[in-house]
């Protein structure tokens, strides 16, 4: 697999080239996630990581080349605004516009959009927190996670990588997994996600798993 901008990473170091077509190759290749994810993926690795320019452009051109449309990549920066910045949100989303070509019209009707809600047990916490937060939460959550361009189990995948590079590896990594899980995800491309960020810092990645296992372990208990 000839990965987008490969040559353009030569021409400035060419040993560095090695090792990032070397880890490239293996993301873009794990066989757990579907292209789409994996695409939304490292949009949510760039977007945490404020990766806004040539990565940025690379992965959405990868992206492109191998069938994602613009407009499913636009949807994944809106779902992500409230997990990576509303700012940095709008940073990508005027990459993207650089970048944009017409697309074909099709007559295909959109997927109804789902119900998606959160745990008793998180809201339960988020009210603990502070009242006016968990408002601002809940419609953040609401506004998002039941639009029709983007599957439940690509958010959810998408936003555990936010997770993973955030930090955020209690309640918020606790309920996105679960929701991966409800939404067709199995274990497997949960902990695909994982590794694929890796690449973005990987000692955030090593937290993570050990995070993950407990999680997956009470899930499943």
């Amino acid at each position: 697999m000839k990965l987008t901008n490969q040559d353009a990473i030569a021409a400035l170091d060419p040993d560095f080239a090695t090792m990032a077509v070397e880890v490239g190759r293996h993301a873009w290749g794990l066989s757990e996630l579907t292209m789409r994810e994996k695409a939304f993926v490292f949009l949510a690795a760039d977007l945490c990581t404020r990766c806004l320019g040539f990565p940025l452009q690379t992965h959405v051109q990868m992206a492109l080349s191998q069938g994602v449309s613009v407009t499913a990549l636009r949807e994944a920066v809106r779902h992500l605004a409230p997990y990576a910045g509303y700012p940095t949100a709008a940073e990508a989303l005027m990459t993207l516009a650089e970048l944009e070509e017409p697309e074909e019209e099709t007559s295909a009707t959109p997927a109804a959009e789902s119900t998606v809600t959160i745990d008793e047990v998180t809201l339960t916490r988020l009210a603990h927190l502070d009242d006016r937060f968990a408002a601002f939460y809940r419609a953040q959550f609401h506004q998002r996670w039941g639009r029709c361009e983007l599957s439940v189990r690509e958010r959810a995948l998408a936003t555990i990588a936010t997770d993973v590079l955030n930090g955020t590896l209690d309640d918020s990594l606790r309920l996105h997994v679960s929701l991966a899980l409800s939404h067709g995800a199995a274990e497997e491309q949960i902990r695909a996600v994982v590794l694929q960020v890796a690449e973005f810092a990987v000692a955030k990645a090593w937290r993570a798993f050990d995070a993950l296992t407990e999680i997956l372990a009470t899930s499943t208990a």
